[in-house]
């Protein structure tokens, strides 16, 4: 008789995080019946405080690893659902999991990254896959990335967004919860994960040279302050572009960095009141950067790509749950249409359920003999599965 593995998931709206949390996990423990969940995946609305979310969550799931991030709308189904609190639950007997908080990711996100490893690899159960979550602004998750270069397992997920405009985003792990944080989750027993990304930014053919830069700040382009470059081409005065609304347009005109005859995309999170731009992830000085255009129809193109890859990756695997990592670019590009992108991801995906949520970038492994990568502008489907 083979084991019974199921993956559901319960929307819930309330007056605080806590109800609807509360809410959302009820209904997906309806569902259940009499199983009990392996794993609880949450996406919040930044209008939720997300410690009440999780403890919401945890009265209810008790001692159930629980993952997941805060987002400026998350998504379930073939919809968008603002002010609203998402959960799924998967269940199974030989469907394994384990959650951790790091609280000192923002502090020092390489000595956590060093930390996340030695776990890692003293974990006695064998991962089959990563999960991760990150806060969207502070923190960096190059060099965990670069880490797990060497352990050989999928690797998906993605830095929160809820919060943004107040420059704290906060994701939840095990019972915890907070920003300037990290969320790890290891998927063990006949759980597989299978991820698919892509994006639709197109090559407008204007080109410069990154400059000086500083961690993930670029403050120079072409010996100018980076700012310079959009001022150039869109108009306005510098100082016009620190605050909104151009602070915020900046994000739909990223850059493509030349990279082994590909162009990796990378956002500007903001304009900073010098000129420098706060990038998302760390761009090299002395890099190429293309100035970037999204593409509507290229963009739900990918997603329909995203997702057949994730499921090309699975194998055999029965797909339990999708889950969709969206950039927040997306939902400024689209605009009032944003509702065709989770649309086109569930089209895709046909029964399997999907829930997840607008990100500040998105992250997956392309193949196993590479570090897991950090994109912008992208979405990434990941798919829970298990091994029959």
């Amino acid at each position: 008789m083979s084991m019974t593995r199921i993956a559901v998931y319960g929307v819930g709206q309330g007056l605080d995080g806590r109800d609807a949390a509360m809410k959302a996990t009820q209904k997906a423990l309806d569902q259940l019946g009499a199983l009990r969940p392996a794993l609880g995946i949450v996406f919040a609305s930044e209008e939720f405080d997300l410690g009440e979310v999780a403890s919401g969550m945890a009265g209810l799931l008790g001692e159930t690893p629980l993952w997941g991030m805060s987002t400026v709308r998350p998504l379930a189904g073939d919809r968008e659902v603002p002010r609203s609190v998402v959960v799924a639950l998967v269940a199974g007997g030989d469907l394994k999991a384990q959650a951790h908080f790091w609280n000192t990711f923002a502090l020092d996100s390489t000595e956590t990254a060093r930390q996340v490893m030695r776990h890692f690899r003293s974990d006695l159960m064998l991962p089959q896959a990563v999960l991760l979550a990150a806060d969207g602004v502070n923190g960096t998750l190059a060099p965990l990335c670069s880490m797990l270069a060497d352990l050989p397992v999928a690797v998906g997920g993605g830095l929160a967004s809820g919060g943004f405009s107040s420059g704290k985003t906060a994701v939840v792990g095990r019972g915890q919860a907070g920003h300037s944080a990290l969320s790890t989750v290891t998927l063990g027993g006949r759980f597989r994960l299978g991820t698919g990304s892509g994006h639709g930014w197109r090559d407008t053919g204007l080109h410069a040279t990154i400059g000086k830069t500083r961690d993930v700040w670029v403050q120079t382009i072409e010996d100018r302050p980076a700012v310079e470059l959009y001022v150039q081409y869109f108009g306005h005065e510098p100082r016009e572009w620190a605050y909104p609304p151009l602070n915020e347009v900046v994000r739909l005109y990223p850059l493509g960095i030349e990279n082994n005859g590909n162009l990796l995309v990378r956002s500007p999170l903001r304009v900073e009141v010098d000129g420098s731009l706060r990038m998302s992830a760390v761009v090299p000085s002395g890099s190429v950067a293309h100035l970037m255009l999204g593409d509507p129809q290229a963009c739900l193109e990918s997603a329909e790509a995203a997702v057949r890859h994730a499921l090309d990756e699975i194998g055999p695997a029965r797909p339990l749950i999708a889950l969709a990592l969206v950039d927040l670019a997306w939902l400024q590009l689209f605009n009032m249409r944003s509702g065709q992108i989770v649309a086109t991801i569930q089209d895709t995906l046909g029964s399997i359920p999907v829930i997840g949520g607008y990100s500040l970038g998105q992250i997956a492994r392309p193949a196993i003999n590479y570090a897991p990568m950090i994109y912008n502008q992208s979405v990434t489907i990941l798919i829970l599965a298990s091994q029959e």
